[in-house]
């Protein structure tokens, strides 16, 4: 049974996780502290099925250190969910990551509820480099913790 993975990240680097018992899924919790317009070069640079580990490959195999706080599974509040399995992309998913997929958004809506953000949260996937995607590994972001705002970027 493969788990999902709970990070807590701080600036640009994790510094917690906690992994989240699943079907495949993982998540990663934290406070961001990133610069926009830094994501999106770094977005404009990353290369989709590289052959280099992303940050959160080498999260999840423990050779890049971050403070475990729970294994199987900012705004205010700003953590993610990421899937063990390496989806690059939401348009790559395949028909067969449907349960992967829907156990994510169940582990994404039990933590913010578990985070206390029961008055509402935004779930955001980007895709590709338009979307200021820069980490070629499938996750979701969850914020809240204060009225966001509409639209966003």
């Amino acid at each position: 049974m493969a788990a999902a993975v709970l990070l807590a990240a701080g600036l640009r680097v994790a510094r917690r996780v906690v992994t989240v018992a699943g079907p495949r899924g993982a998540q990663v919790r934290g406070a961001a502290g990133v610069n926009g317009e830094n994501e999106v070069a770094k977005a404009q640079q990353a290369a989709p099925g590289g052959t280099a580990p992303t940050i959160f490959s080498r999260i999840l195999d423990r050779s890049l250190p971050a403070d475990i706080l729970y294994e199987d599974q900012q705004a205010p509040v700003h953590f993610l969910v990421i899937p063990k399995k390496p989806i690059p992309r939401i348009s790559q998913a395949e028909d067969e990551d449907q349960q992967l997929l829907g156990h994510l958004l169940l582990v994404a809506k039990n933590t913010a509820k578990a985070e206390g953000l029961g008055d509402g949260y935004r779930l955001v996937i980007n895709d590709g480099k338009l979307a200021a995607q820069s980490v070629y590994h499938l996750h979701i972001h969850v914020l809240g913790g204060r009225q966001l705002q509409w639209p966003p970027g």
